[in-house]
């Protein structure tokens, strides 16, 4: 190990979590709402995640065998709640007076519909702050129900990414993932701004506005040009759209493919140093960007031949060793037997019944701060109601009596996703 890293390693547990002692209140389901609770609760944050006693998040049932739910509900505690009964809206209230965080993904108006939005939590606690994930903000359609693919195909990413006539989404959950990001961030703003003036905030964040600013760039040039950028699925050498040279994937003797990115010319000497091109290493019609743009299918072509020859570990280890651009094709199973990820401790194992697994990090590193970890598993619905109704200064006899009404759901039995406790 290095002495930079040998350092940084012994720094590492001198401070605490950045968000211990922040209390946040989940009502969320799926993906959005979820991911963002785990991303807090990641960072310290204490996240009590409430459901219906009946149902909880519509993850534990989905036909994917629980892996949604696994994915993004570490570090939560679990309390089923009904806060459609007038007893449960009164523990809701006891909650909402002691935390600082609610974060919803619940359909538009609903906690508005349950007397529970930030207008009645601002009364119960001033410093509350409020974050909800919305398939809209402000405007015409904010009252419409909406999806991640549906805002891929709203905000123009669908189109981009497909072929002509054939939008096409992500493979992932993008479009959740980052709104839910961006209302951390809207979180983390909130809370910096409390300590200076003692009042809490409402945010919202869209699905359909977060896809609309990640195309920013193509709204610009589409403004500049007047037309429409061709959908990027129509394009084998990507660098037709990007503006490099040479900018696509070339496979391997062995079957395998590797994505070249010549963005520099050191990357482009380099390039023919590795391949043997010693005719084109200082040609003066190939010696900026601009130019090899000018030629890239030739250039695409001779490459293709030359990497043709090699096998995948002979290119990327050469690619590495001269600092030129380039990745893999990985596939899920690739990633978790990768290298970096693995030596570089990106992976936090979670064990539910039946099951071990790796479930990445947040997708950050602190130099003085605890690493993460996971401090709580996902776990059966209403596993802490108990402990957390206790917590709030309910006896025996009171959590008796809401569970006895369908208030309340607890259990101290372990996770089954088919059945939500086992």
């Amino acid at each position: 190990m290095s002495q930079s890293k040998q350092s940084r390693s012994a720094q590492v547990r001198e401070q605490r979590l950045p968000l211990e002692g922040v209390k946040v209140l989940e009502l969320s389901h799926i993906v959005a709402g979820p991911s963002g609770g785990m991303m807090l609760g990641d960072l310290g944050a204490d996240v009590i995640k409430i459901e219906h006693p009946r149902h909880g998040d519509t993850a534990r049932s989905q036909a994917n065998e629980g892996s949604t739910f696994y994915t993004f509900n570490r570090n939560k505690k679990y309390l089923a709640l009904d806060l459609q009964q007038e007893q449960g809206k009164k523990v809701f209230e006891k909650l909402v007076a002691a935390s600082d965080v609610v974060l919803d993904n619940f359909a538009p108006g609903a906690l508005q519909r349950l007397g529970l939005d930030y207008e009645w939590g601002s009364r119960v606690n001033p410093r509350i702050i409020y974050c909800s994930v919305k398939g809209f903000l402000p405007g015409p359609f904010e009252d419409r129900p909406f999806l991640d693919e549906l805002a891929q195909m709203a905000g123009g990413l669908a189109y981009l990414t497909g072929m002509k006539n054939q939008p096409m989404r992500a493979g992932a959950s993008i479009t959740d993932i980052g709104a839910a990001t961006y209302g951390v961030i809207g979180i983390l703003a909130a809370l910096h701004r409390r300590h200076l003036t003692g009042r809490g905030e409402c945010i919202e964040t869209g699905l359909y506005e977060t896809i609309v600013f990640w195309i920013s760039q193509y709204l610009t040039s589409a403004q500049f040009k007047g037309v429409n950028p061709p959908p990027r699925g129509e394009h084998s050498n990507m660098g037709a759209t990007m503006g490099w040279g040479v900018y696509q994937l070339f496979s391997t003797s062995d079957e395998r493919q590797v994505f070249i990115a010549v963005t520099a010319n050191r990357h482009w000497t380099g390039l023919c140093d590795i391949l043997g091109f010693e005719d084109w290493k200082d040609a003066e019609e190939l010696d900026s960007n601009k130019k090899r743009t000018l030629q890239k299918v030739k250039l695409a072509e001779r490459i293709s031949k030359a990497v043709a020859l090699l096998s995948f570990d002979d290119i990327c280890d050469q690619l590495y060793r001269a600092r030129i651009p380039y990745a893999p094709v990985n596939t899920p199973l690739d990633l978790i037997n990768e290298r970096h990820l693995n030596e570089g401790n990106r992976w936090l194992d979670i064990a539910v019944p039946g099951h071990n697994f790796k479930t990445p990090k947040l997708p950050l590193d602190f130099c003085t701060t605890a690493d993460f970890e996971v401090r709580d598993q996902p776990n059966a619905l209403g596993y802490h109601s108990d402990l957390i109704l206790e917590n709030l200064g309910y006896s025996k006899s009171e959590v008796d009596g809401l569970k006895s009404q369908g208030v309340v759901l607890t259990s101290d039995r372990v996770l089954n996703i088919e059945g939500n406790d086992a």
